[in-house]
């Protein structure tokens, strides 16, 4: 049985997300889907307005396009994540007035993969 390389999508790029996605590009193609366009724009040019990643390290794992042998390529296209066989969900749940969790981040999330 052939293993397949893997190739990552990380569904979020937040404070949790971003960190994920820098650390795997170091080793492995990582599609990076965010829903915030202008999100996605300041992180092509390599600049993470949030700070959670220093400007240098997301620079330095930059791929050109979504075809990368490793390293990161953001998008805000969710077809861009056809060609991943590992998906990780990042997104935020955030919760109503009375404390319950409100899951359609989630929900959303799952239905760009399937």
């Amino acid at each position: 049985m052939k293993r397949e390389n893997p190739k990552i999508g990380i569904i979020g790029l937040g404070y949790v997300g971003l960190p994920l996605a820098v650390a795997f590009a170091e080793k492995y193609p990582v599609i990076g889907f965010d829903i915030n366009q202008n999100r996605i724009d300041e992180l092509l040019r390599g600049v993470d307005s949030t700070l959670e990643i220093e400007n240098f390290q997301l620079q330095s794992v930059l791929g050109s396009s979504s075809r990368i042998s490793k390293g990161l390529f953001p998008t805000f296209i969710s077809t861009d994540l056809s060609t991943c066989n590992i998906y990780i969900i990042t997104v935020p749940i955030p919760t109503d007035k009375y404390n319950r969790p409100d899951l359609t981040p989630m929900v959303k999330a799952s239905e760009s993969i399937a």
